[in-house]
């Protein structure tokens, strides 16, 4: 009876030695698991609560632009980094209260203690290299980027076509000529001596320089648009905010857009006079980033100058390899001094009207151009249409010449772009995307100094039992 009672006492200490050391096991694991529990969901909230703020991109920016950007001024706030702070914690706030069902929420008891943001990049920043790394990225995935033929021939003008010819400074000369030589004087019918009038038509031609060239080539200029911008109100003309730019983490994962490269994205997602776009402030929009007038009626204008300039040379390099032309205003020229009796007068004015004869066919080609037709960027005669007559009355002498192939405006416009700085470029195509974007609803205070492009984040968590985890994420719009 006494060993069976010893017996059974003692597998009854053991027992509780085993329970003891069992109880402490699973305690210690229990407590183990909580805090990689604690530390898995705390790293969870985290990317919870980044992607959030990440999610809540402008999404008019991206529906015209394809860049992906949060406005921090969340349609018209103060904006700044301390609004996009405050929604950060806001969604780990939420994430941490809502996320755990209340049977476990006594288990980690999680709360957020601290959200900062350490750093961030803005879309400006840099020289705007947030923008120009999504232009290049949006670019290789949708494989643009590459100048269409019709652009080559427009730029190959400068290398043999005569773009670049100074016809300015050799009608300066030629009309020094003139004016230096002395003209016969005759008596009017009130006893004074003048010159007698060589009826230069390069005069008349001449006269018109100055005047508007659209009220020259459109039958109807009421078709022009008519909108004009203040554009103090936009980044090109603004002083801007700034964040501590791209991280050399990001910097690793892409490039950055080329001028070339950048031209094209323009090019595809601007509108001009020829290619409207719907939804826009300004209805050409590459011609303002060319420009940089307030005015649509502006901006066109100075495009078609820069388009006479450049088919003037090119029509007056033509003619000086046609002699059938030439032989034209030289026996005009002699007509016109002969009355004179100043045969010296007749080289000087023969090139006058050649000059003369060149712009007017550059009117022409501007008409053409903006009526949709082509125009080659070297003539031939069959490509020529104004006469000599022409220089007499140049606007009535313009006609529609629709079916032409040959580059097309959009060809020459983009030869402009490219030739434009890059300085000038970048900055006057953000301010089209402002105006853009500030047309959509809850959008009239839209600015691309306040778009985040990435942000480094500090979060720390506690536990009401003692535990702290903090979480440090560098976070933003990568491209693969």
């Amino acid at each position: 009876m006494r060993s069976g009672v010893f017996r059974r006492g003692y597998m009854t200490v053991y027992l509780s030695l085993t329970l003891m050391v069992l109880l402490s096991l699973i305690l210690t694991l229990v407590e183990g698991a909580r805090i990689s529990a604690t530390r898995m969901k705390a790293v969870c909230v985290a990317d919870i609560g980044i992607n959030s703020v990440l999610s809540e991109f402008n999404k008019a920016l991206f529906e015209q632009y394809d860049l992906l950007f949060v406005d921090t001024t969340y349609c018209g706030g103060a904006g700044g980094i301390d609004a996009v702070q405050a929604h950060l914690a806001h969604y780990l706030t939420m994430n941490l209260d809502e996320s755990t069902p209340s049977l476990t929420r006594d288990l980690m008891g999680m709360r957020l203690e601290s959200a900062a943001i350490l750093e961030h990049a803005l879309a400006t920043d840099n020289d705007g290299e947030a923008i120009l790394r999504q232009v290049a990225d949006y670019m290789d995935t949708t494989l643009k980027g590459v100048l269409i033929s019709p652009v080559d021939d427009v730029m190959s003008g400068f290398d043999h076509g005569g773009f670049n010819y100074d016809t300015s400074a050799m009608r300066s000369e030629v009309q020094s000529q003139i004016d230096s030589t002395e003209i016969p004087m005759v008596e009017n019918e009130e006893g004074e001596l003048v010159e007698v009038p060589l009826n230069n038509p390069a005069d008349n031609v001449n006269s018109i320089r100055s005047a508007g060239i659209l009220g020259m080539v459109l039958d109807d200029t009421s078709v022009i648009s008519d909108v004009i911008v203040d554009t103090s109100e936009y980044i090109s003309h603004r002083e801007l905010i700034a964040g501590n730019g791209i991280s050399e983490e990001e910097r690793s994962v892409g490039r950055m857009a080329g001028p070339l490269t950048y031209d094209e994205y323009l090019f595809e997602k601007l509108g001009r006079y020829d290619q409207l776009k719907e939804g826009s402030l300004l209805a050409y929009e590459i011609e303002y980033v060319i420009k940089g007038n307030d005015s649509d009626w502006d901006n066109l204008e100075d495009v078609c100058r820069t388009l006479s300039l450049w088919r003037e040379g090119a029509n007056f390099t033509y003619l000086l390899s046609d002699s059938g032309k030439q032989g034209e205003a030289e026996a005009l020229a002699a007509t016109l001094t002969a009355v004179l009796m100043v045969p010296e007068l007749a080289e000087p004015v023969k090139w006058a009207i050649l000059l003369a004869w060149a712009y007017v066919e550059a009117l022409q080609d501007i008409k053409i151009l903006l009526e949709g037709g082509g125009v080659p960027v070297i003539k031939t005669a069959e490509t020529w249409h104004t006469d000599i007559f022409s220089l007499f009355h140049p606007k009535s002498a313009l006609k529609s010449y629709p079916g032409q192939e040959g580059p097309l405006y959009g060809s020459y416009l983009h030869a402009m772009l490219l030739m434009t700085g890059f300085d000038k470029v970048f900055p006057r195509s953000l301010d089209i995307m402002e105006m853009d974007v500030r047309l959509t609803p809850g959008n009239g205070a839209f600015k691309m100094d306040y778009c985040l492009q990435s942000f480094l984040a500090d979060i720390v968590m506690g536990s009401t039992h003692g535990h702290r985890t903090e979480v440090v994420r560098r976070s933003g719009y990568y491209y693969a």
